[in-house]
């Protein structure tokens, strides 16, 4: 209601009257709204999921419509984790069409283990671990005179100074083949370790991620090319190499990761120091197919070499002609490192 306050006469000056007050209107105030109870529970859990997967997809779409088709896929992917992969699978071929086969298998779950080293293969080595697990066969008969190998592995004429690899295959006669691995490359603080990883061809590479930001393992190589999608920080997923071959390992998400794997089906490999030195300690006298890579050779290098019974050495030379710079996207499209 309105309280007006009205004009008073004064009490003397010939009775005239005083000037008029302003009326002064007071507004009841409204009644106070009893704040709403927050809503909870999984019905509305799942229900802002599933509006944040909405606005998610549709971000997607309008990176896509302007041409960032990683950026799409990321945002697309962050959507299917919110929602489950099922309920969005008839829009994946939108957002995936162009890059490598998924896997789809359910990431699993890892604890903490110490960090992996920068490069993981030694035919000798693996050998020798092989000889002390547990349940090993005893050793066979001393074998007969065997030679060594020694070398230096130069890149465009200079020893040393990238990762790389020398693998031997023998000519002319059957080999047993290495045992398949089961191995690790974490991501750890935005890299990949190991750096590069020599594989006998049929291991198993498992992928944790040990970060507390997302990352998308993936590789486009001819020799086996998958993408791993999203997962969080101790999860894993992991991936059977088949088939020899140069496999080159990015993220999606940072282009300044990178590392290698290497499937091979040589019995013997080995990754040369830091100055380029290498060494096989036993061999079988005879031919050897040499083959030597870097991770700024284009392709291998391969060679005929003899081995004899005692020592022997060889220098090895590769190119380092390999493109600089971070790997393309899953797509294909080259992109600048961050």
């Amino acid at each position: 209601m309105a309280v007006a306050v009205t004009a008073v006469m004064a009490a003397c000056g010939g009775g005239k009257a005083a000037p008029t007050t302003p009326a002064v209107v007071v507004k009841p105030m409204a009644p106070t709204a009893a704040p709403k109870p927050a809503l909870t529970g999984p019905v509305h859990e799942r229900a802002d999921q599933l509006r944040r997967a909405g606005d998610l997809i549709e971000q997607a779409d309008a990176s896509l419509a302007a041409g960032n088709r990683s950026g799409a896929d990321v945002l697309f992917s962050t959507a299917e984790l919110l929602t489950g992969p099922e309920a969005l699978a008839a829009l994946a071929p939108r957002f995936r069409d162009g890059a490598p086969p998924r896997v789809t298998d359910a990431p699993v779950k890892v604890g903490d283990l110490p960090p992996q080293p920068a490069t993981v293969g030694n035919s000798d080595d693996e050998e020798d671990e092989e000889a002390r697990a547990p349940g090993a066969p005893p050793p066979p008969p001393k074998p007969p005179a065997r030679g060594s190998l020694s070398g230096t592995l130069r890149i465009a004429g200079a020893a040393g100074g990238s990762l790389a690899l020398v693998t031997l295959e023998p000519i002319g006669r059957a080999w047993k083949p290495r045992r398949a691995k089961q191995r690790i490359m974490e991501q750890r603080e935005r890299r990949f370790m190991p750096q590069l990883m020599l594989i006998p061809t049929g291991s198993t590479v498992q992928f944790p991620n040990f970060d507390s930001i997302f990352h998308n393992v993936f590789s486009t190589s001819s020799a086996d090319a998958f993408d791993l999608g999203l997962y969080r920080q101790g999860e894993a997923r992991s991936v059977t190499f088949a088939k020899e071959g140069i496999v080159r390992i990015g993220c999606s998400i940072h282009a300044n990761m990178a590392a290698t794997i290497v499937v091979i089906d040589a019995p013997h490999y080995v990754i040369p120091g830091g100055d380029g030195g290498f060494r096989f300690r036993s061999l079988v006298p005879g031919k050897y197919k040499l083959r030597a890579w870097s991770e700024r050779s284009r392709t291998p290098i391969t060679q005929e070499i003899t081995i004899a019974v005692g020592d022997n050495t060889v220098d090895v030379g590769v190119d380092g002609d390999a493109p600089t710079g971070p790997l393309d996207d899953k797509f294909g499209v080259k992109r600048g490192g961050r």
